[in-house]
């Protein structure tokens, strides 16, 4: 048996969110384009921000302080993504996420938890989605090559809820307290940052462009 190399490893890019956390969703198209531009395959691990929340999720508070804080969020927001910010609909309530995350186990045992992630989080932070509900998570089965009945039937039955709850769990005891939470190799970085961030901790550690890399 030969030795492995760390550097015969493949890069690690693994990122912790929670669907309902605008910052995680707004994470997706940057680790969606690190995983186009450096050839990486980003694993998203689920982080339950609001384990209070039931399935039918929570309405928003609406006093002084968290309609100040709403309209912080939406400012932050506006400067930072400035172009996608008109596309964003922000929630009227709190979603329940735990059955997204049971989802998400079921869309990764079949190769398409990267499309699926991205799918659950256009609906929601876009297209009004509630994600606690099955048929908007059916839906996202349905944009990203899943069977939406055989998710259904997995979800009516329960069948990824122990894994999903083990991953939450998991996240907690490694010390993750905040989303997004990216790993990038050796780095961590709490947070939302500027892709130009995320690039340059990539190729602090050696990692090119698939562009430049096939070129040289």
């Amino acid at each position: 048996m030969s030795a492995t190399n760390e550097s015969d490893k493949p890069f690690r890019v693994v990122v912790f969110a929670d669907f309902v956390c605008p910052y995680s969703y707004l994470a997706v198209d940057q680790i969606d384009r690190l995983a186009r531009e450096y050839d990486v395959q980003p694993l998203w691990r689920p982080y339950l921000l609001h384990p209070e929340t039931p399935p039918e999720g929570m309405p928003r508070e609406s006093t002084p302080e968290s309609l100040a804080k709403r309209e912080r969020l939406h400012a932050w927001v506006k400067e930072m993504a400035p172009e996608q910010y008109p596309r964003i609909r922000f929630p009227q309530k709190r979603h329940y996420s735990f059955r997204a995350f049971e989802a998400l186990e079921f869309a990764y045992d079949r190769g398409l938890d990267a499309p699926f992630k991205t799918a659950v989080y256009e609906l929601m932070w876009t297209e009004d989605g509630d994600i606690g509900q099955v048929e908007t998570l059916m839906a996202a089965a349905e944009r990203s090559g899943l069977d939406p009945q055989e998710l259904k039937l997995a979800l009516d039955e329960g069948q990824y809820v122990d894994r999903a709850l083990q991953a939450v769990v998991q996240a907690r005891d490694i010390g993750i307290t905040n989303t997004p939470t990216i790993f990038l190799g050796r780095t961590r970085i709490n947070g939302w940052h500027y892709y130009e961030v995320l690039q340059s901790v990539m190729e602090q550690q050696g990692m090119q462009p698939k562009a430049a890399a096939l070129a040289g």
